[in-house]
């Protein structure tokens, strides 16, 4: 598993709190597995954060999974660890994109 925030951690603190009900959970109201982002490589959920800093940790944590199991072949791992990393951030500009369209 990725070193990701968890879900404590997020209700927890009440800003990023806050920051998480406006940004994820709101628009996303009507999704059945809401403010989740689904790795297409291995299937792993990884919660979506309200900010960027911590998104782009959550996505480099889990790309390195991936560097670290994926063989000996060097070429393979990186082009696994590119494919896993463009699809987890195309999948946060995709949710975001989503959630202003409800606006």
């Amino acid at each position: 598993m990725a070193e990701t925030i968890a879900i404590e951690e997020i209700f927890n603190d009440e800003n990023l709190n806050e920051m998480y009900t406006k940004v994820v959970a709101e628009p996303n109201h009507f999704k059945h597995k809401k403010g989740f982002i689904k790795c297409s490589e291995c299937g792993e959920e990884i919660l979506m954060i309200p900010t960027l800093r911590k998104m782009n940790e959550a996505i480099e944590n889990h790309v390195k999974i991936h560097k670290e199991s994926g063989g000996p072949n060097f070429f393979l791992k990186q082009n696994t660890a590119i494919h896993v990393r463009l699809d987890l951030v195309h999948q946060v500009l995709q949710e975001a994109a989503d959630s202003f369209r409800l606006f």
